[in-house]
């Protein structure tokens, strides 16, 4: 009896339960007329509010594109088909409407120009020598051409070394960008995913961006691609903590002493990058559906978000397979170093493992380095001028006998970079004369009134508050003896202007010999990500010396 009593028991409790949450289910999907009705008025108001802000960039040239999407304010039409997709679930339109304007908003500029430079891009593995990698363009960003493939997952690549490269003075700003990713982009794209997840077994679903445009399926698994990309590139960019309060010389110190919290993992960060990196793969697996959906279509169509056709099939699935292989394991890469005045320097190519980076990362990037201990030092800003100096010299009477009508030409150069100094005086095109070795009597005064002047100027934009002036005069004219000679021109000047101070961060080695600071670099190759790597390149890579 007591048997029979306890099964009832239990029975009553899981009909309870079963009910209670069915009931749960049932409220939860459940639609409202009213609901149903408000959800189609907002979409009405978002296709509204939407067409006018992107009708230009229908027909914009592929160029301008981007700088118009830049200055547009979606967050209207994305407030409303959000709304709309809160009220009713089953709301296809709402949902395609929410995932569109998330990636219209998402392929605008950031803030990722100012804080790691002009170009972010430190190689681009999969581009034509000197062709750009452009991550967002015309199409908002979709990698789905074949530029625009290599371009988007070309980010995976480029992060590692961005990071290497971030300035001192732009983290304040990183931390503010890392903030709005974590609070903002990244729920925004996974609500975009979710969204058009919802509509993507729909083969039938057509939506009207405009008169004569339609998106089907296969560009919402376009989108797919897209959304998957950018979300893996954001977990990524949020991964390590690099907060620091760089107008606080002790905080400085404290945050880059061994030891601390500063470039080290977050406490998601192991997941984030794991997650980035699987992001990566499931871009690649949609843009490898969009192809499939291409190349079965009967007919070729035109697709808003396709920019290929059944032609470049193969070229494309060539350069998937690629980007699948390349994130899988160890490649060949080409890169490129910049000096400070962004003049070329050095290329050559090396061995990468991206995916080290994603699934088997450095908990502390400060590890890396050789032992040392920190102090500060005051460090300067710099902006590039170019201006010219006039000058005027008369020599009333030339006392160098024999010339009559002669040629001659001036040209002087300096350069602080190259540490170099040319100044050669040509007359009658065959004598040359070189004025830091010529005497006095070799030729006539203005030359050398001219020599003292352009001395002078060096000296001016040689102090500290320039930085690599390059200094140059050139002329030419006529000259003859016992008459008058005039050299007038401009002394052009182009130099790197102080601008601003800021404290900076100043590393002391522990090692006391070359030799126990190369010894000091344990892990070059990064756990794997650069196989090939001595100590040498790493240290050459992050732009740290000895000295």
């Amino acid at each position: 009896m007591k048997r029979t009593i306890l099964r009832l028991t239990l029975l009553i409790c899981v009909t309870v339960l079963f009910f209670t949450n069915c009931e749960d289910i049932n409220n939860d999907n459940e639609v409202t007329p009213e609901d149903s009705a408000a959800a189609i008025v907002l979409v009405t108001d978002a296709n509204t509010s939407l067409h006018p802000l992107i009708g230009g960039l229908f027909a914009a040239d592929p160029d301008s594109a981007q700088s118009i999407l830049n200055g547009i304010d979606f967050s209207e039409p994305h407030g409303f088909y959000m709304e709309a997709s809160e009220l009713d679930w089953r709301n296809q339109d709402a949902h395609f409407g929410l995932g569109f304007t998330s990636l219209l908003i998402l392929s605008q500029n950031t803030m990722v120009d100012d804080i790691f430079g002009s170009s972010v891009k430190v190689y681009a593995p999969f581009g034509e020598a000197g062709a750009p990698s452009n991550p967002v363009g015309y199409g908002f960003g979709l990698p789905l051409s074949v530029p625009r493939v290599k371009g988007m997952i070309a980010s995976y690549f480029e992060i590692p070394l961005a990071f290497a490269r971030l300035k001192f003075e732009s983290l304040d700003t990183f931390n503010d960008f890392q903030t709005q990713v974590t609070e903002e982009y990244i729920p925004m794209v996974e609500a975009g995913l979710a969204a058009l997840d919802s509509i993507d077994n729909d083969p039938a679903f057509v939506f009207t961006l405009g008169a004569g445009i339609q998106v089907d399926i296969t560009d919402i698994t376009a989108m797919e691609s897209s959304l998957f990309a950018l979300q893996g590139v954001l977990k990524s960019l949020v991964a390590f903590n690099y907060e620091l309060d760089t107008a606080d010389p002790s905080a400085i110190i404290t945050g880059l002493t061994l030891g601390s919290t500063f470039a080290t993992l977050n406490s998601e960060g192991d997941s984030l990058l794991s997650e980035a990196h699987a992001s990566a793969m499931s871009s690649i697996d949609k843009a490898e559906q969009v192809l499939a959906m291409v190349e079965d279509e009967v007919t070729a169509l035109s697709h808003f978000f396709v920019e290929f056709s059944q032609s470049e099939s193969s070229q494309i699935q060539t350069s998937l397979n690629t980007l699948t292989n390349t994130l899988s394991g160890p490649t060949s890469v080409e890169y490129a170093f910049s000096d400070e005045r962004g003049e070329f320097s050095i290329e050559g190519s090396t061995s990468i493992d991206v995916s080290q980076y994603y699934l088997n990362p450095i908990s502390d990037l400060k590890s890396l380095l050789p032992l040392y201990t920190m102090s500060t030092t005051t460090a300067y800003n710099y902006d590039q001028v170019t201006l010219y100096e006039h000058i005027n010299f008369e020599e009333t009477e030339v006392l160098l006998a024999g010339l009559s009508n002669t040629p001659i030409s001036v040209n002087i150069e300096y350069s602080e970079s190259n540490s170099d100094t040319t100044a050669t005086v040509v007359l009658d095109i065959i004598f040359s004369f070189n004025l830091l070795t010529a005497n006095q009597s070799d030729l006539p005064a203005a030359i050398w009134d001219l020599w003292a002047e352009f001395l002078l100027t060096v000296g001016d934009y040689s102090d500290e508050l320039y930085q690599f002036p390059e200094i140059s005069f050139q002329w030419s004219g006529v000259i003859t003896t016992g008459t008058t000679l005039t050299i007038d021109g401009d002394i052009a000047v182009d130099y790197l202007e102080r601008t601003s101070s800021y404290t900076a961060p100043d590393i002391l080695w522990t090692a006391t010999s070359y030799g126990d600071w190369v010894s000091g670099w344990s892990n070059p190759t990064v756990n794997g990500m650069f196989p090939d790597f001595l100590a040498e390149d790493l240290a050459y890579l992050l732009g740290i010396s000895w000295e």
